[in-house]
């Protein structure tokens, strides 16, 4: 027991011994460590490591020091010097910082192209605690040979409500230079200058050592019901910098909407009716109205241009939402439209100046200011687009649909016509169906369905498509949209797969204002018909679903059917393959025309 003793009392003596010997070791390694010396640890030159002689340096000098002590800032300054390759000392600032071990160099002005520059440090002592640096610090560079700065165009926001609101156009330069620089800029787009909107100036001036200026774009609100418009704005020329790339930016104006404006316009005619009985215009108030007799109309007959004021609304209020209908014959078309005449607020007389045959074009005034027109007033609209003969045209959101010329002749109520008045219809129709292949479409990539909101509607999810595959009659409901509301003129799509679709649409997608992921369900292949379902009640077929669509006329195989008006439209078969985008296809898809 005692030998134990023994042999533990060394080894705790023994182990002591060690640890005073390794204490000793460490206050030597630290004595080494600090042994007086000043030294510069690191070095960069415009954030880039400084190694001497480095080339091709900015003209903007910013160099960094860092050193192993905390250093006498005065003692530094005064003995640090730079200088070009002439002699002639460059101006700069000292600042220090983390415990005056850094000190970072910035030139007052910009140096010269092409030349040489020294730092120099003697040797001597520069360390608070008088360390000293043994050798002296000797670093050159070469600065960059002159180019001109390059300049870049931004905005602050890519759209503006009408109303006097303001876009911040910045032009950037890469670097700064001696001379001012002037971007004189060109204003294009939908929009017009000065009309739509105003700018402070059309150039920008970037003053001489400086790297951006700016200018100011303000809308304007007009009188009329314009659609939404765009400003691009780009480089016309440049003074003493360069453009480099191309430089756009674009803005869209979102118009704000007039207390009264167009919705529809009509020249019907049915089995029955008389020369005026299917005349009308059809407005929508957006807001309430106190004095409707503040509005009017007039037509515009077969191109001769305007004919001023023809009709003047009674002097009544209406609110926000209301549709109203001015009719040659309100008993009669009020017969036409049946059940569906309960969709208008205000069916009201005529005078005969209400006229038009569906070549002319339709003005509406507020006061004697004319805000909106259909058609064009210069034009006979036989033969144009916009003709609406036996007919009607409507517009959904800022949008102008055509139910086709004499699409009403031969019906007896717009229900049974071949093209309902979209009033009287579901806010939710069918407008495309796509069965896309293309180079990466993969099986399902191109799989789709188009529809469109021509109401707003508040639960999206009262709707739903299913695919009547093969000609094997209806599958029922099998895919319900989301619980979202979407409002009038709103195009949604649904893909089973998103993301590639979006791929290949291109700049295209933004044409929808929703895309939504399908189930499984969506599986057409081109030769399937697709139903569209409220609440579980069919209310729309592309197709026939007791038919298999191969080498029918409503085919979509490798490509798309679009629904333009009240007319469906199928492209090429297989019209896709081959492409990468619809833009660059054969048969790019109609919305994106």
């Amino acid at each position: 027991m005692e030998k134990v003793k023994k042999l533990l009392s060394a080894s705790l003596i023994l182990s002591f011994a060690l640890l005073l010997l390794n204490s000793c070791q460490d206050d030597d390694e630290v004595n080494a460590l600090d042994d007086g010396v000043l030294r510069v640890l690191a070095s960069n030159i415009n954030n880039t490591k400084f190694e001497n002689g480095v080339e091709n340096v900015k003209t903007d000098l910013s160099i960094e020091l860092v050193f192993s002590h905390s250093l006498d800032t005065e003692k530094l300054a005064s003995a640090l010097s730079i200088s070009s390759e002439d002699g002639n000392p460059v101006d700069y600032a000292l600042e220090f910082t983390k415990v005056n071990s850094t000190v970072t160099i910035s030139g007052n002005q910009g140096l010269e192209y092409l030349t040489t520059y020294s730092v120099e440090l003697p040797s001597g002592t520069y360390g608070v605690n008088g360390e000293a640096i043994k050798d002296p610090v000797s670093l050159s560079f070469k600065t960059e040979a002159f180019t001109l700065p390059v300049v870049a165009l931004s905005t602050d926001v890519i759209e503006l409500k009408e109303d006097s609101e303001t876009a911040v156009i910045t032009a950037s330069l890469d670097k700064t230079t001696a001379t001012d620089v002037t971007i004189n800029l060109a204003f294009g787009g939908s929009s017009t200058l000065d009309a739509d909107y105003t700018v402070s100036s059309q150039s920008i001036v970037i003053p001489a050592g400086n790297l951006t200026g700016t200018t100011e774009i303000t809308t304007n609100l007009d009188a009329e019901n314009d659609d939404n418009e765009t400003i691009v704005v780009s480089i016309d020329s440049v003074e003493n910098a360069n453009e480099g790339t191309t430089q756009e930016v674009t803005i869209s104006i979102l118009q704000e909407l007039a207390p009264l404006a167009l919705k529809g316009v009509m020249a019907l005619t049915w089995d029955g009716s008389g020369t005026n009985d299917g005349k009308a215009v059809h407005v929508v108030a957006n807001e309430d109205i106190a004095d409707l007799s503040l509005y009017s109309l007039g037509v515009a007959n077969n191109g001769e241009g305007t004919d001023g004021i023809e009709y003047t609304f009674p002097a009544i209020s209406v609110s926000a939402g209301d549709d109203i209908l001015v009719a040659r014959s309100p008993d009669l078309i009020s017969t036409y439209f049946g059940n569906c005449n309960t969709e208008f607020e205000h069916i009201l007389q005529a005078n005969n100046s209400i006229s038009q045959n569906g070549d002319d074009a339709i003005e509406l005034f507020s006061g004697i200011t004319k805000i909106e027109t259909y058609g064009d007033a210069d034009v006979d609209g036989t033969g144009e687009v916009w003709e609406y003969k036996g007919s009607w045209a409507y517009k959904i959101g800022r949008e102008w649909t055509y139910g086709g010329v004499d699409c009403s002749v031969g019906s007896s109520t717009t229900q049974d016509s071949s093209c309902t008045y979209p009033i009287c219809k579901e806010a939710l129709e069918l407008k495309g169906v796509m069965a896309l292949l293309w180079d990466g479409s993969g099986t399902n990539g191109g799989k789709a369905i188009h529809v469109k909101a021509i109401k707003d509607i508040p639960d999206l999810s009262i709707y739903g498509v299913g695919i009547a595959n093969n000609g094997g009659g209806t599958d029922g409901l099998e895919f319900s949209f989301p619980a979202i509301s979407v409002e009038e003129g709103d195009d949604i799509l649904l893909a089973r797969e998103p993301a590639t679709l979006t791929a290949y649409f291109d700049s295209c997608i933004n044409e929808f204002e929703h895309v939504i992921e399908s189930n499984n369900s969506v599986s057409q292949n081109g030769d399937d018909a697709i139903e569209l379902f409220k609440n579980e009640v069919v209310i729309e077929t592309y197709g026939d679903p007791n038919v298999d669509g191969t080498g029918e006329g409503w085919e979509y195989s490798g490509t798309w059917a679009y629904k333009s008006g009240e007319t469906w439209t199928a492209g090429i078969l297989d019209c896709a393959v081959g492409s990468t985008t619809t833009l660059n296809s054969s048969c790019p898809y109609p919305l994106c025309n």
